[in-house]
């Protein structure tokens, strides 16, 4: 579990975004400049990091998730970032293969200090184009 803490931080900082339709809060996800537990091995300046993407199970293949994803892109680039670099759990078959198709490239896989399971380190360098996902979404809240 991701400490309470991390999360306070992050909206702290202005880098956690709820993603509203109508009244209702559908997702939430972070867009961060910095992620040295994961990525240790790796430089990060030219990195941001996607963390917390969640979407409400009720709007799951709405197309919403991979907007936000697209929307995290285009903010790294706007902050001089051409990585957009995020992680999730390794046995987790269905997320890491939806990455996959969003054009994410699998880097390498990652414990972290107290955690039981492996996570799977994913990176793209820029917005894909997704055949075999339709775009259904393209407004993304502001934070």
């Amino acid at each position: 579990m991701i400490p309470r803490a991390a999360v306070a931080a992050g909206v702290e900082r202005g880098e956690t975004f709820l993603v509203r339709w109508g009244e209702e809060v559908v997702a939430t996800f972070a867009v961060e400049w910095a992620d040295v537990e994961v990525w240790s091995d790796t430089g990060t300046e030219g990195a941001a990091y996607l963390h917390r993407l969640a979407v409400l199970p009720a709007c799951h293949g709405r197309g919403i998730g991979g907007a936000l994803v697209d929307w995290s892109q285009r903010r790294a680039a706007e902050r001089g970032r051409s990585l957009l670099r995020l992680d999730a759990v390794a046995t987790n078959t269905r997320l890491c293969q939806w990455y996959a198709r969003l054009g994410f490239a699998q880097r390498g896989e990652v414990t972290l200090p107290g955690w039981t399971r492996p996570s799977m380190r994913f990176e793209r360098t820029s917005l894909h184009s997704r055949p075999n996902e339709k775009r259904r979404t393209t407004a993304v809240a502001s934070p």
